[in-house]
């Protein structure tokens, strides 16, 4: 702060505005958790009212889009594999729904901090963590719309809850996570290197083909690719919800483990790479 001399007095320190960090300290200590999810949430509002305020259905679009692509689809794949649209629409709009979700992160998180960059340069004290948050939150939000969506289209179908429909709350926290994981780490990559995006649209789009959403992983597996699935983190998230919505099952231990390691491994990673670039994000902007 500006010192302040008062007339006939000792220089004195301007007292900040309540609620904003004052230092010691770098900016993304300053703020505490509190205010960034806070913050977070109120710009991922923000974008959410921008982006459904002018149409006449709103934030539904984010579950319409989707249940389109699954009917579509889903009449054509039914009869490629042999399967009713009963049993395979479920199967497909839950996949479509949790992708749509993993691709608003990492597509979002390309943008989170070059979309900021007038709060960044304006108020440096606001943590950089909010702003990959800010796509994660949005995301999130259609997220559970989707599955409420799917959770209908299943009921209307004959499938009804199962004891295994309360693993869906540690499911979405996995994905949640996972989600905030690939967005830090999408940021900090897009943002030092513009010309990553286009490697990452190739890339992400690959990753849609060679993930068991509109095809069974048997059909994988049964070609000698099942080490896809393996080293797959979508996969195993996926089947964490798929399998209680769609089966009315517990989905396997070994999905949880590897769903959880993987976690493990990319959210430190994400977290680190986005502070190690703090310094350097204002130079890249």
């Amino acid at each position: 702060m500006v010192p302040v001399k008062e007339p006939g007095g000792p220089e004195a320190k301007a007292t900040p505005a309540p609620g904003i960090p004052t230092r010691p300290g770098p900016p993304h200590l300053r703020a505490s958790l509190r205010q960034t999810v806070a913050i977070a949430w109120q710009l991922a509002r923000l974008d959410l009212v921008r982006r459904y305020t002018s149409t006449m259905l709103g934030l539904a679009w984010a579950t319409l889009t989707p249940l389109g692509m699954g009917i579509v689809i889903g009449v054509v794949f039914s009869r490629l594999f042999g399967t009713s649209l009963r049993d395979f629409l479920p199967y497909l709009f839950c996949g479509l729904i949790l992708w749509s979700y993993f691709a608003a992160c990492i597509d979002g998180g390309a943008i989170a901090l070059i979309a900021a960059e007038g709060y960044i340069k304006q108020i440096p004290g606001v943590s950089f963590f909010a702003y990959p948050l800010r796509m994660v939150f949005a995301a999130m939000v259609a997220l559970v719309m989707g599955l409420v969506a799917v959770v209908l289209v299943a009921l209307a179908l004959g499938r009804f809850p199962t004891p295994a429909w309360i693993t869906l709350l540690p499911a979405l926290l996995f994905w949640g996570l996972f989600g905030l994981a690939v967005c830090c780490a999408s940021a900090v990559v897009n943002t030092s290197l513009r010309d990553f995006t286009y490697i990452q649209t190739v890339a992400v789009q690959a990753l849609f083909y060679a993930t068991p959403i509109m095809y069974p992983p048997t059909l994988l597996a049964d070609h000698g690719l099942a080490w896809m699935l393996t080293f797959n983190p979508v996969y195993h998230l996926i089947m964490l919800v798929r399998t209680p919505i769609v089966f009315g099952q517990v989905a396997p231990l070994p999905h949880w483990i590897a769903a959880g390691l993987m976690i493990g491994l990319l959210l430190p990673g994400g977290l680190l790479a986005l502070h190690a670039a703090r310094r350097r994000v204002v130079f890249w902007l």
